[in-house]
């Protein structure tokens, strides 16, 4: 074995073993998720029938009926059975952002002030301080200019078509990945899309998903030999422009970018040859010349803007958002830190300040301390699958469910909601569903696969070590979850079933002509 085939092949193990580490982590704490729990506080007839409903599915499901065989025929009948029920999840999201777009609060809500006024003290001092939420300001005071409104409608209106058409092209990538996976992806995309109320959030987590979505659709068709040179020329440029787009609107989203350069380097090595180093080489020229390019417009657009005046000499420094990772029992977001951030004038005092609380939680808590710290904190991170929903200070202005036919949308999302126990419970169900794939489903290996996987153990590494605390920040790396649980879908079956096996909960299946 040379050096290269070893690299290779020990960096896929290293990829494997950290990747089952922390989504090991995630499905245990999935499973103790207190959005499992229901009490008889909050227990509605809503929740009785969901609970039926449950029964039902799973007598369903171990049992021969008429309405498993009409599901199975559903799922097989191709285009025509993908589009009805595309259609119909359509027609439900339309539902819910008519009958709720409320007034949102934490950061978006200063957003919104900014689109009305942004001459305002507070406005002002605010994207100072977050200068990394001025593209986001800049691209939706554009969009809402041409619509000329600066209601929350209109915005959840754009932020419904941008989750969807994030989730279109998962469907692109998938067939480039294998054509046979792709009604999968768009059933379960169809299923998890009509839980997630995210669509009424207008910030950075749902409106960065189309372009995160167009790095793995760039980087799939890079790395695809199906397509002749140019092709993957032109991928490469996709890529490149889409990774810079993600960094202005949501820089941790373009972990995926890195992770698949990386990983396309290590397949390198299992397959090295003149041809193919000078044909890398070249689609990485591409990449970062279109990336390049693409940078310095943006640059050009944000250093020029006139819409809202910065003072950048007041910028938050990153390394804040390290000390908040460390404060606390969850890593979340801290109140102290952020006031002294604003009370602090100069630069250098928020850097300095930062580096001290750093050294003094870790002293506090030194290093085994730290680890557990950590441990905990990957479940607060990623256990959650309602995405934090409810999770941050004054998350939805309006409280109290309308009494009208508002209600069936309003009842399951709003804070005072009676029935918001019920879309926890469910929302949790569907995710512990989707990690436990992606847990069972170690076995299988590509480089597509590698890539999403390095993917995610970057952005696990990423919310572990900057603030965190609340799956909410999850949300920018659905596109690697989702088109990764198809592909690792008939692996995950697999082990699954051998489990059952072992352990007698399933019995082997004997053959007729035996």
């Amino acid at each position: 074995m040379n050096f290269f085939n070893y690299l290779f092949k020990s960096s896929r193990s290293i990829i494997n073993i950290l990747f089952t580490i922390f989504i090991g982590l995630t499905f245990y704490f999935t499973l103790t998720s207190s959005n499992l729990l229901l009490n008889s506080q909050t227990t509605t007839w809503v929740t009785m029938v969901m609970l039926l409903g449950l029964v039902g599915i799973i007598i369903i499901m171990i049992t021969d009926n008429f309405v498993k065989r009409f599901a199975r025929s559903v799922y097989q009948s191709g285009w025509l059975g993908m589009l009805v029920l595309g259609i119909l999840l359509l027609i439900w999201q339309i539902f819910f952002i008519v009958a709720t777009h409320p007034a949102i609060g934490f950061d978006v809500n200063m957003l919104h002030q900014a689109w009305i006024n942004p001459n305002q003290a507070k406005v002002r001092g605010y994207f100072s301080q977050n200068y990394n939420n001025l593209p986001i300001l800049l691209l939706q005071n554009w969009i809402l200019t041409k619509f000329h409104s600066t209601s929350w409608l209109v915005i959840d209106s754009v932020t419904l078509f941008l989750v969807n058409l994030s989730a279109l092209i998962n469907i692109v990538t998938m067939y480039l990945v294998s054509k046979d996976k792709v009604r999968l992806l768009w059933y379960l995309q169809i299923i998890f899309l009509a839980f997630f109320p995210m669509i009424i959030i207008p910030y950075t987590d749902t409106w960065v998903l189309p372009s995160v979505s167009l790095i793995l659709l760039g980087f799939v068709g890079m790395s695809s030999h199906s397509f002749n040179l140019i092709y993957r020329i032109l991928f490469s440029v996709m890529a490149g422009v889409a990774t810079v787009i993600t960094y202005y609107i949501k820089p941790s989203g373009i972990i995926p970018a890195i992770a698949f350069i990386i990983v396309g380097i290590v397949y390198l090595c299992n397959i090295p040859g003149k041809k193919q180093l000078l044909r890398a080489f070249c689609l990485l020229v591409f990449l970062f010349g279109s990336g390049a390019i693409t940078f310095v417009l943006g640059q050009n657009i944000i250093s020029n803007q006139k819409y809202v005046s910065i003072d950048k000499s007041l910028e938050i420094p990153s390394i804040h958002f390290v000390n908040m990772g460390m404060s606390g029992t969850t890593g979340a977001y801290n109140p102290h830190d952020a006031l002294m951030m604003a009370k602090l004038p100069k630069k250098q005092d928020k850097i300095a300040y930062s580096k001290k609380m750093i050294r003094k939680r870790l002293k506090q808590r030194g290093f085994g301390g730290y680890i557990s710290f950590l441990i905990r904190k990957q479940g607060y991170n990623t256990a959650d699958g309602t995405f934090g929903w409810l999770g941050e200070g004054t998350f939805i202005f309006t409280k109290i469910p309308a009494s009208n036919w508002k209600w069936w949308a309003q009842t399951f999302t709003y804070p005072d909601g009676k029935n918001v126990s019920v879309f926890r419970f469910i929302s949790q169900l569907i995710w512990i569903s989707l990690v436990g794939i992606l847990f069972f489903g170690w076995k299988y290996h590509d480089l597509v696969s590698d890539g999403l996987r390095l993917s995610l153990i970057g952005g696990f590494l990423f919310l572990l070590i900057f603030e965190g605390g609340r799956s909410r920040y999850l949300i920018q790396f659905l596109p690697s979850i989702i088109i990764l649980i198809p592909i690792v879908w008939q692996s995950s079956k697999e082990t699954i079933a051998k489990i059952l096996l072992a352990t007698g909960l399933k019995k082997m299946e004997v053959s007729q002509n035996a």
